[in-house]
């Protein structure tokens, strides 16, 4: 997460609009504790507790006087422990919510500390950081007094699940291959999930029941371009769509193959990424041709191989345009490109073009009519 990112997304959310009534952070329900330390890498967990906490201290007519933004990184350890000292105004609590709390220093730390000592009833103070960092040293003291809480990223069937829980709370039910889809195309990253739940959401009108085909067209725009979109290209033989993918990848430097990679972290060179991807694409078409064979279903495709049903499938239908001998030809046509790139005796645009001409130039797909060649191959 970026510096500022929750600091600055949570003082544009207060100032247009109340933060929503069901949160289903800590502060919805139960005790209210002085002092909160919510720190990990997914910041959308972190912001969904400080909505939560803010919705049941303090309303909406009383945050004018009574709530407080402070950056670590840009205000005192005595500037923040003052205004947390000092009794709110026509409120039964004083919100004071210190980002960044990572990047303070040292004597900053020992001052805040002191006041989370012997914190004032009538204030609740959080804190929130990408990682304990120095506060690791009291997180026991601050445990003494209030809560301590890591935001971890979910993953596997935990976003599944947190996927589907989200839909219901919004009505509708969402199915699992759609929710499988949504993971495998969108990412890990909550605030990018939830924006497409809520096209989804928006998009079905009084359907219950949102399917696979209701999310495949929303969800597609979220990413820039994938491996998956290159490989349709290379197997339809569409050089055409193939060198539009990958001018884009390479112009913009953006490329969403990672599902743990922020969708706008940019790499200084895409090459060594997209080779290395592709070549993994190929392997994994022909690890799920080759057990597709042996009549296995996709779930104990996916279950074997660490992936979701919706991905295999894909890799299923993607395999239909691909023989073994032209999967075995693609895995190494990337690593002779990979050495030459490294070698740097020819522009690597230029080698990557040739790459994708040699790919897309039309061969006998046997795997169409599904013969023995993959279970025969030596790949």
């Amino acid at each position: 997460m970026p510096p500022y990112v929750i600091f600055l997304r949570i003082r544009k959310e207060l100032t247009t609009f109340t933060m929503k009534q069901n949160s289903k952070g800590t502060g919805a329900a139960g005790k209210i504790h002085p002092v909160y330390f919510l720190y990990g890498p997914e910041d959308y967990l972190i912001e969904e507790e400080i909505q939560g906490l803010l919705n049941q201290t303090v309303s909406s007519k009383e945050r004018g006087l009574n709530l407080h933004l402070f950056s670590g990184e840009e205000h005192s350890g005595k500037e923040i422990v003052q205004t947390a000292q000092t009794m709110p105004m026509f409120s039964r609590y004083r919100f004071v919510l210190v980002s960044e709390a990572d990047h303070i220093k040292e004597e900053g730390m020992e001052e805040l500390m002191r006041y989370i000592q012997r914190p004032s009833p009538t204030t609740c103070f959080v804190l929130c950081a990408q990682t304990l960092g120095l506060w690791k040293k009291h997180q026991a003291g601050i445990e003494n007094i209030g809560k301590v809480m890591e935001c971890t990223r979910l993953k596997g069937r935990n976003l599944v699940s947190w996927l589907k829980n989200r839909m219901a709370q919004r009505g509708k039910k969402l199915s699992e291959e759609a929710a499988d889809y949504l993971v495998e195309v969108v990412g890990d990253h909550l605030h990018d999930l939830d924006n497409a739940l809520e096209k989804a959401f928006l998009s079905v009108g009084e359907k219950r029941t949102i399917e696979l085909s209701d999310v495949e067209g929303i969800a597609s725009e979220v990413k820039i371009s994938t491996i998956f979109d290159l490989m349709d290209a290379i197997g339809h033989q569409d050089l055409e769509k193939a060198f539009g993918i990958l001018e884009k990848a390479m112009e913009s430097k953006t490329i969403s193959f990672k599902k743990d990679e922020e969708p706008s972290k940019k790499v200084d060179d895409p090459v060594p990424l997209l080779l290395s991807m592709m070549a993994k694409q190929y392997r994994n078409i022909w690890r799920v041709k080759e057990m597709a064979t042996q009549q296995q279903e996709a779930v104990e495709i996916a279950k074997a191989l660490r992936t979701s049903p919706w991905n295999v499938k894909k890799l299923m239908d993607q395999g239909r345009y691909f023989s073994a001998s032209s999967l075995r030809e693609g895995i190494l046509k990337c690593h002779q490109i990979d050495l030459s790139v490294k070698r740097g005796h020819v522009q690597k645009d230029l080698l990557m073009e040739k790459l994708v001409i040699d790919l897309c130039r039309p061969k006998d797909v046997t795997a169409r009519s599904g013969s023995d060649e993959t279970k025969n191959s030596g790949l």
